[in-house]
């Protein structure tokens, strides 16, 4: 038993001391590394050398994001790295050091940092008092630099077919002060965009992201630049339910003035005249909610025809009763003399089967008009929802 606790005691004494020994040697790394920023040769106006420029990679990490299509613009939460090589930092020779995997070095500033800007950001700021960056060195020279960011990008968007649109938001990353001759931002097809488990966008869905080169051409020179384009498409739930339906019903409720008898006519113009100020009213003050744009919108289609519908609906109760009233007054007329007597009976018999024919064309122009409003509107219906959700 005594013999097993001191071989126990001497494995931890073991371990602790590779421990120590690590610890040391991760110490003098830091130390050398320190040495060659401060008291040596290392010059961080000078960029890292080699022929053809240096190769900087470039890594996104989503952490958040807004997107506000009022403004058009997106606000991003991410990490941002950028990898490439020094060989004036490069300590896998020395003695002593070979197994240190990296150095970490919290202020990051006395190195040679490539000089990428993101392009199409309006406001860039970090995401805290004390900037939240590291920066790795590894025994070949290889440099890790990592910080998370806060962007506010603009996010220019086709509202044409709003709320059945699909937007893309780009985040362009460029080199500021060098060219592509010094510098060539890299960012990779695979693994360089991630973005977090939870991340989610109000009233947005991602549908898929992709990376592209942007690199732009002045009087200067060419400078590198790479672009992160996200596809988002529009959550249509809440607008079917807030806009599109709460619109239907009150074309369907002018339309119940349909089963009101002509006679009534205060209740059927009410039944017409409510819902569409209603709808005028609910148009106008929902799209103040919206981008404002020199266009008209699918919505604004929508609701346009729907106040059409309504309005026509509005037009034939009234054509009815200014012809019921017509009707009436012609009933009241009064009777011909004795003498007149043959001269009407003639007329009558002639003029009857007119009448007859007349009134039979306007009952048929009643109906008419009442299945071209509800067909109209119906077909229209499905075009309209065909056209938008069925194609994207």
């Amino acid at each position: 038993m005594a013999a097993g606790g001191f071989l126990l005691t001497l494995l931890l004494l073991l371990v602790a001391s590779e421990g120590l020994e690590a610890t040391a040697a991760e110490d003098r790394a830091t130390k050398e590394i320190s040495n060659k920023l401060h008291g040596g040769d290392y010059d961080k106006m000078i960029r890292p050398p080699g022929t053809g420029g240096t190769t900087v990679s470039l890594q996104v990490y989503f952490r958040d994001i807004d997107i506000d299509d009022i403004k058009m613009k997106a606000n991003f939460d991410i990490t941002f790295r950028m990898l490439w090589n020094d060989t004036r930092l490069a300590y896998n020779d020395m003695p002593g050091l070979e197994g240190v995997s990296y150095v970490s070095l919290l202020d990051p500033y006395p190195l040679w940092l490539p000089d990428a800007f993101f392009k199409n950001a309006k406001v860039t700021q970090y995401s805290s008092i004390h900037p939240e960056q590291y920066l790795r060195v590894y025994p070949d020279g290889h440099i890790v630099f990592s910080t998370r960011i806060k962007l506010q990008n603009s996010c220019p968007m086709n509202l044409r077919r709003f709320p059945h649109d699909t937007q893309v938001c780009d985040i362009k990353i460029a080199s500021y002060g060098y060219t592509t001759k010094d510098i060539k931002l890299l960012l990779p097809r695979t693994k360089a965009v991630t973005f977090g488990s939870d991340i989610h966008a109000d009233r947005f869905k991602f549908e898929k992201s992709y990376v592209d080169t942007c690199n732009s051409i002045t009087s200067t020179g060419e400078y590198s630049c790479v672009q992160v384009s996200m596809k988002i498409r529009r959550h249509f739930g809440s607008y079917l339910i807030e806009s599109y339906i709460p619109t239907m019903f009150l074309v369907v409720v002018a339309w119940f003035s349909f089963l009101i008898p002509t006679k009534q006519f205060l209740g059927r113009i009410l039944l017409t005249l409510i819902p569409l100020i209603a709808l005028a009213s609910f148009s106008s003050n929902y799209k103040k909610s919206l981008a404002s744009v020199p266009y008209a919108t699918a919505m604004d289609t929508f609701n346009g025809i729907s106040l059409c519908v309504i309005f026509l609906t509005l037009v034939y109760v009234i054509l009815c009763h200014v012809y019921d009233n017509k009707k009436e007054e012609g009933e009241e007329k009064p009777a011909a003399s004795a003498e007149d007597g043959e001269v009407a009976k003639g007329g009558e018999a002639e003029g009857g089967w007119m009448r007859r024919l007349a009134r039979r064309a306007r009952k048929r122009a009643n109906y008419l008009s009442r299945v071209l409003l509800v067909s109209g509107y119906s077909f229209f219906l499905f075009v309209y929802f065909v056209a938008f959700c069925g194609t994207g």
